[in-house]
């Protein structure tokens, strides 16, 4: 799976959605932008490195990660390990940005509301635990909560 991400309003994002991609409006924040994930073979931004999303979910969440070298490392020994993380389990894509290697977008979805909040702090918890520690070098990490437009 390669993704491209779009935001906008609706109706730019609505003009350039094809059948296979997903247009999603935001979800807590009213005022965000929409988000198209665009669903390429080929040049897209973000490659597929493990695991998969089910887009037949309504609730998207989308976590995106800035990290450095070592934590990249980690990042990346923790995803393959056997050890069961909020962030490497089958059910949930990790995909890497094509153009910087450091940079992660994880995506999860859910059928029901109430899920995304409660996975989204333990995500957070997880990471800054395993992956920030106990050093005192910040990372890019933030996430945002979509639902599917019909």
């Amino acid at each position: 799976m390669n993704i491209t991400l779009k935001l906008g309003t609706y109706l730019f994002l609505k003009d350039q959605q094809t059948s296979a991609d997903t247009l999603l409006k935001p979800l807590f924040h009213a005022n965000a932008d929409h988000l198209l994930i665009k669903n390429l073979s080929t040049f897209a931004q973000y490659r597929s490195i493990t695991g998969i999303y089910e887009p037949k979910n309504t609730f998207y969440s989308l976590t995106y990660l800035k990290l450095n070298a070592d934590q990249a490392k980690l990042f990346e020994d923790k995803l393959f390990s056997t050890r069961s993380y909020s962030f490497n389990s089958n059910a949930t894509a990790v995909l890497q940005k094509r153009e910087s290697p450091r940079e992660y977008l994880i995506i999860k979805t859910f059928p029901e509301v109430t899920q995304i909040k409660a996975w989204q702090k333990l995500l957070q918890e997880e990471i800054q635990q395993q992956i920030q520690g106990t050093t005192e070098e910040d990372f890019g990490f933030f996430s945002k909560a979509y639902s599917v437009i019909d």
